[in-house]
């Protein structure tokens, strides 16, 4: 567990803009296919090519992970954007 847990902090580190929470749910999505949806909230406003490989990056990530060709939906939202809903 403490390799994963080495890989995962590895991984995370690599990321192109700091990520303050990250939401996650699994299920199947309108095709019938099990997907994962994952809302990277972001500490800061970033450009759209920061998201874009943030969004790749996840997206890779989680499909080595789970070594599987599961769908993965990276959605976004600001911190401070996430605390006006609470």
């Amino acid at each position: 567990m403490q390799t994963a847990n080495t890989e995962i902090k590895a991984a995370l580190a690599e990321l192109p803009t700091p990520v303050a929470d990250w939401l996650v749910e699994t299920g199947t999505d309108s095709s019938d296919e099990f997907a994962d949806w994952i809302w990277a909230i972001l500490e800061n406003e970033v450009d759209l090519n920061t998201r874009i490989r943030l969004r790749d990056f996840v997206s890779d990530f989680i499909r080595k992970e789970a070594d599987t060709d599961v769908w993965v939906y990276v959605n976004f939202r600001i911190a401070s954007d996430t605390d006006q809903l609470e």
